[in-house]
């Protein structure tokens, strides 16, 4: 990869890869499949706090590997 300031979509989905199943597959549905909480909720069988922490677990920890990818 070229480690530049930027990021493409191909390599931000790598990157995505790197979560933990759950923030993964929560992070997914909410961002890319534009489900809602709710939706997500009923879907996985969970509590829509779960999702909605689920979530906010998954950004922080994007944000934390994009800070490495970008060292």
């Amino acid at each position: 990869f070229q480690k530049t300031g930027t990021i493409d979509a191909e390599e931000m989905m790598k990157v995505v890869a790197l979560l933990p199943t759950g923030y993964r597959t929560v992070f997914n549905m909410y961002v890319v499949d534009g489900y809602s909480h709710k939706e997500i909720a009923e879907h996985l069988g969970i509590t829509e706090s779960t999702s909605k922490s689920q979530l906010f677990k998954a950004r922080k920890q994007l944000q934390n590997l994009l800070e490495d990818w970008f060292k």
